[in-house]
């Protein structure tokens, strides 16, 4: 069957969100190995990437080799960019554009709580993950393996994620995530946390000539 246009971009929003969300269960509680480097890391991490409003991100889908990109800011603020889609929302109206189709989905954003949003995953800080701290011999990167902590405490279906960081700087390097079935993988390009982005930047206006299928109440 095929999926619709609101259908994809959902799972492609799910999917960044994902991407974006084991920054923050990087963060939700202490290592139970290398105790006193991990805390000392938990610390430096949440500091960097959990206290600003905004924050911009530039990815690769390692599977797909697709490229994308999310701006993100508090009130549900986000524009994610893929090959070939734009996804924008104000906090209120989420905006699809395809290009290609030169045709606008349009729908209401709705905050469910059972929702992963990209503002509830990446600046609310997700618990209940305990994470297993890996110094890499070869590379000294530090690896974050995390698994929930109980059944309850399980995020949609991240069964286990395993998170890349650079010790030095704690540079976001590559993310893995297992869903039961499969398992997910991205490299970070880039992340600039607090970036400062103005709401302005979320106000998007359909291009002269698209096809508008609004499906708003």
């Amino acid at each position: 069957m095929k999926r619709s246009p609101l259908n994809i971009a959902q799972q492609q929003i799910l999917t960044c969100s994902y991407a974006l969300c084991v920054i923050l269960l990087s963060i939700a509680s202490p290592t139970v190995s290398r105790a006193q480097n991990a805390e000392d890391m938990f610390q430096q991490v949440q500091k960097k990437y959990g206290e600003g409003a905004s924050m911009r991100v530039r990815f690769v889908l390692k599977a797909e080799d697709i490229r994308g990109s999310l701006t993100i800011k508090r009130g549900n603020k986000y524009i994610l960019e893929l090959a070939g889609r734009s996804i924008i929302c104000n906090g209120k109206t989420v905006q699809n554009y395809t290009p290609a189709d030169k045709k606008v989905v349009i729908s209401e954003f709705r905050d469910n709580p059972d929702n992963i949003s990209p503002e509830r995953i990446f600046m609310n800080f997700p618990r209940g993950y305990r994470p297993t701290l890996v110094i890499d011999k070869a590379s000294k990167d530090a690896v974050l393996m995390l698994n929930p902590a109980k059944a309850r405490d399980q995020i949609s279906d991240m069964q286990r994620v395993t998170l890349r960081l650079q010790q030095e700087t704690l540079k976001l390097k590559e993310i893995s995530i297992f869903d039961g079935t499969q398992t997910h993988e991205w490299t970070i390009l880039d992340i600039k946390p607090d970036a400062g982005i103005p709401d302005a930047a979320f106000e998007w206006k359909p291009p002269q000539g698209a096809q508008i299928i609004d499906l708003r109440d």
